[in-house]
């Protein structure tokens, strides 16, 4: 090729990938939109709701309902408010009928009837990457759903846990927050992976703001699991209250190990410190209100052994079955 033609050629070409790149990134960003990290499109987004307390669902209505607001209302309560009056934060929504881990419906009316106002729950992705209340995907608890089968956002709301109980999704959550602006949501969204919570959280948040409920954040509690997982949660969105678990990492079970916790809760503005029951020692109790921290432990429930360590320090226990008024 002449040299001189040479630059103009170089120019065109460059040109013309830039052309295609646009156009690339355009049928990308459409594609997006109409397949969705969600799984479904906006149109195509079928939301189980709740009604009210029975478990009756009615989709229009509360749709309605919810839309309504914006981001502009706010609760009266925080979480900090809600977790501050609590002896006890409910394991999984609380057992029903001596069955733990369920998360569903059911355990919730149960123990928020006993009074229960601070419930931790499991969270999940579904096939088509949708978040869900559920523990694990061991077999047995859904029809034809397991670790090897993990359903879609409608199959995983169609089929009754154990025949009987009501699965719930994260917009399912957001609703019940909605409706008792007096409860506090404790997460526990298991994984550490860069990648998987990126996912996890996304979808949250894309959930929240397509409702219109992103104010509830201000009652829920993101426990993290690693240093790693705060600053990627906190990039996604700057959820106001977060809680360090321990039972991802452990620590060194020392007073200063204890410390080493803290201070980096401290400097994050994380409020609180939660660990297995057994690791708890009444030495720390100084150094988290050195460090103005609570501390919670998991899972008690013994009466004596839950009054024993709040009567140590322990802010609250996460508790399969004990309700306030054991505490009386």
């Amino acid at each position: 090729m002449d040299a001189k033609k040479r630059p103009f050629a170089l120019m065109l070409i460059v040109v013309i990938e830039s052309i295609i790149l646009v156009y690339l990134l355009i049928y990308i960003h459409t594609s997006f939109k109409n397949s969705s990290v969600n799984g479904l499109t906006l149109n195509e987004c079928n939301e189980s709701v709740i009604l009210n307390e029975s478990a009756e669902y009615n989709e229009s209505t509360e749709r309605n309902e919810s839309t309504a607001r914006n981001d502009i209302s706010q609760d009266t309560l925080s979480a900090t408010d809600i977790l501050s009056d609590s002896p006890v934060i409910s394991h999984s929504m609380g057992s029903i009928n001596n069955i733990e881990y369920l998360n569903c419906l059911e355990g919730f009316v149960d123990q928020y009837a006993k009074g229960v106002r601070v419930f931790e729950v499991d969270l999940r992705m579904t096939h088509d990457l949708q978040v869900v209340l559920r523990h694990d995907w061991r077999a047995g608890w859904q029809d034809n759903i397991s670790e090897t089968s993990v359903p879609t956002l409608d199959e995983f709301l169609s089929k009754p846990l154990l025949g009987q109980y009501t699965p719930l999704s994260f917009r399912d959550l957001l609703l019940l927050m909605e409706k008792h602006p007096d409860i506090c949501i404790v997460t526990d969204t298991k994984f550490t992976d860069a990648e998987i919570v990126t996912l996890q959280f996304e979808a949250m948040l894309q959930d929240a703001k397509e409702l219109g409920l992103t104010h509830l954040f201000d009652r829920m509690v993101i426990q993290v699991y690693t240093p790693l997982m705060f600053k990627v949660v906190n990039s996604i969105y700057p959820f106001p209250h977060y809680i360090f678990t321990l039972y991802a990492i452990g620590f060194g079970q020392t007073e200063e190990s204890f410390e080493e916790i803290a201070i980096f809760c401290h400097d994050n503005s994380i409020a609180g410190i939660t660990m297995w029951d057994y690791w708890w020692d009444s030495r720390y109790a100084p150094i988290a209100a050195k460090y103005g921290l609570s501390v919670y432990t998991h899972t008690v429930n013994d009466p004596i052994s839950a009054s024993k360590m709040l009567s140590e320090g322990v802010s609250a226990v996460y508790t399969d079955i004990l309700v306030p008024s054991d505490f009386s």
